[in-house]
């Protein structure tokens, strides 16, 4: 129950009561009387009491009779109050309340109308009112009434901010109206006004937590587990730390909730997640094996335990598992199964197999015109992005662009994504002015999608005109969390035009918003490396692998630095192993691998990965150059004269173009050319 707060009934003639109604029932009274001076003699005594005096007096009465349980005394006694002062709201609320009480529910709300007759203001009848209001909206699933519950509640929070039970109604009401703006307001203001409301912090993360906004859903969960242990507390939790990179953090959650509740397989199954994301396969898997004992068609322990075999590198495990668990469920339960199938039949080259498998996973989610319902619009979008980036990552641009087209029919006109692939296509492509131009006119039809006006200063960077880019970023900057992903880009644009020390200074202030940012982690690590400063750089990505043991990104750049510098290469192979492993089709990660391997003298499995890498990635210059150190190393010498001319051609930094050119010069004076 909640407190109801505070009135205050106002007599003329100087008399006031203060009505404190806790409950939902009025539960006393105070009185306070201003001391008159004694008539003369002679009216000394009067033949009866002030009809308003006389209220005064049967209002404390009611409150008494009320207290004691009396609620028909009190009753009777409220209606000879409401009719010796007839003007005063206050009687009526009180009646409305008890009647409430009582399920008189009729009764309650006739009072409550005539309390509202008297004041319109009168916070005690709205508030009956929207209770009225909402226990019929919910019963009878009747949005008007929700609505009309909502007015009547938020009349009371702009005269009391702090009703909980306001709050509280409201937080459900725009629950059921699907108002997910109204719901994240009533849920803040609830949990400021009752820092021990769990339920209402783990709905707030839950809220985040769709919204990709993992930091505050981590927080909100947090207050949620430490007012109640419990276990879906707990997952939401870890799952936020995990999905920043924080697995280190989500590993703990789990193993405590664990210790609490050691039998559920939630938990459980949750926890192998977490151990997959930390690089601990063998551990996860047995987990997995010990649930799929007890629940052999858990379809989630299927899944998790096929993509423990897939980043450890063992795919066929990985797609007998996967195909063995489609044998046993009808097609619309096993749409997560087929998805990592999908991406795996992609990882080992089966671009085809994995397109129909995707496609089989949209016959399931698209509505029979062929567009996707809401309900599956997230899921749609994210199958149609894959397929997409499956097409382009096998070269094949034409279907790539063909599924963009596929995109905009299938998610509607207001979906952005099929634009941000193709902005994001061009920039892989390095062609930089398309990019722009695609970028600013997919800005003007998507104002609010600041993601194309981040792009847009990225291109405008690769095109030489910075200053112009770094004031279009700082017209960005709000002042608010959002700032970090405008930071993040300004630094960017930064690296790009060689300016590091300024790089530098906006990634860390960006830091000073979000410390525990892996991805600004691994961004200061590229700048400290540019600009000489390894030990640095090595320190910060051992950070980030600190928190977050399975970070491919770190994983990989760490492995690089240290085969750049010839420096641990057994340690290096090791981390850029399980880079690939994660991530098979990242052409900087194979490049990386045919790297290590050059630099240890294993020729052929550097060729291996180098033409992989190219394949992925065509218009990276790193990748030419290093095609052509082995070429020359093996005496292919015409080769590296070609792939050295072609990472010249791709190359952007000075000092990249500056050490090519002086291999080339080498190269054609060794072959008599000039």
């Amino acid at each position: 129950m909640c407190e109801i707060g505070k009135r205050l009934w106002r007599f003329t003639g100087g008399i006031s009561v203060l009505l404190l109604l806790g409950s939902g029932m009025p539960t006393g009274a105070q009185v306070i009387l201003r001391k008159k001076p004694e008539a003369p003699a002679e009216r000394r005594e009067e033949p009866k009491r002030k009809p308003r005096v006389e209220a005064l007096v049967t209002y404390g009465e009611a409150m008494r009779a009320a207290m004691r349980g009396d609620y028909m005394r009190a009753l009777e006694l409220f209606r000879k109050v409401a009719a010796l002062d007839p003007t005063a709201p206050q009687p009526h609320v009180a009646m409305a309340e008890l009647y409430y009480q009582l399920q008189k529910y009729a009764e309650a709300r006739r009072e409550a109308e005539l309390a509202l007759e008297l004041d319109p203001k009168e916070i005690g009848a709205h508030r009956l009112l929207g209770r009225l209001l909402r226990e019929e909206a919910l019963a009878e699933r009747n949005r008007e009434k929700a609505r009309r519950a909502v007015e009547a509640f938020r009349r009371v929070v702009a005269e009391d901010d702090l009703d909980v039970e306001a709050w509280q109604s409201l937080a459900q009401l725009y629950a059921f109206l699907e108002d997910t703006e109204g719901l994240k307001e009533a849920l803040e203001r609830w949990t400021g006004n009752d820092p021990t409301a769990d339920e209402a912090f783990y709905r707030l993360a839950l809220i985040y937590f769709d919204r990709r906004q993992y930091r505050q859903a981590a927080e909100n969960a947090a207050r949620a587990l430490m007012n109640q242990p419990e276990s879906e507390y707990a997952i939401l939790l870890a799952k936020s730390l995990l999905y920043q990179g924080h697995t280190t953090e989500a590993l703990q959650t789990y193993r405590e909730a664990l210790e609490r509740d050691p039998s559920n397989s939630e938990l459980r199954i949750n926890y192998a997640e977490a151990l997959i994301f930390s690089g601990k396969y063998d551990e996860a898997i047995e987990i997995l094996q010990r649930i799929l004992t007890e629940q052999p068609r858990n379809l989630e322990a299927l899944r998790l335990t096929a993509q423990a075999h897939r980043r450890a590198g063992r795919r066929a495990e990985a797609i007998e598992t996967l195909r063995g668990a489609l044998r046993q469920s009808p097609p619309d339960e096993g749409l997560n199964v087929r998805f990592v199938l999908a991406q795996t039949y992609e990882e080992i080259g089966q671009v085809d197999e994995a397109i129909a498998t995707y496609e089989e996973i949209l016959k399931v989610l698209l509505a029979p015109d062929g567009t996707a319902p809401e309900r599956h619009r997230e899921a749609v979008e994210t199958v149609l992005t894959n397929m997409a980036l499956a097409y382009r990552h096998a070269g094949r641009r034409e279907e790539a662009f063909r599924l963009f087209e596929r995109m905009r029919r299938v998610l509607g006109e207001k979906n952005p994504q099929a634009d941000l692939l193709i902005v994001d296509t061009f920039r892989e492509e390095r062609n930089f002015e398309a990019m722009l131009a695609h970028a600013q006119e997919a800005a003007a039809r998507y104002p609010e999608e600041r993601r194309f006006r981040l792009l847009q200063a990225q291109a405008l960077g690769r095109l030489g005109r910075v200053d112009e880019a770094l004031r279009l970023l700082d017209g960005l900057l709000t002042g608010l969390g959002e700032d970090i992903e405008v930071l993040s880009t300004k630094a960017l644009v930064l690296s790009d035009a060689e300016r590091y020390a300024e790089a530098e200074a906006v990634v860390r202030e960006a830091l000073q918003r979000d410390p525990r940012n892996n991805g600004l982690l691994i961004q200061l690590s590229l700048v400290q490396e540019r600009l000489g400063r390894f030990a640095e750089a090595e320190a910060t990505l051992r950070q980030v692998l600190e928190r977050d043991a399975d970070n491919a990104t770190a994983l990989n750049n760490l492995g690089y630095y240290l085969a750049e510098r010839g420096e641990r290469l057994e340690e290096a192979l090791e981390l850029i192993r399980r880079a690939v492993n994660i991530e098979p089709n990242n052409g900087a990660f194979l490049d990386s691998l045919g790297w290590v391997y050059f630099q240890m003298g294993n020729l052929d499995e550097a060729e291996r990965y180098l033409e992989q890498a190219v394949l992925y990635q065509p218009r990276d210059a790193t990748i030419h150059e290093h095609l052509g150190d082995l070429h020359q190393r093996r005496g292919r010498l015409e080769q590296a004269l070609h792939a050295y001319e072609r990472a010249l051609q791709l190359a952007t930094e000075s000092r990249e173009r500056e050490r090519i050119q002086q291999k080339l010069e080498k190269l054609r004076q060794a072959m008599g050319r000039k």
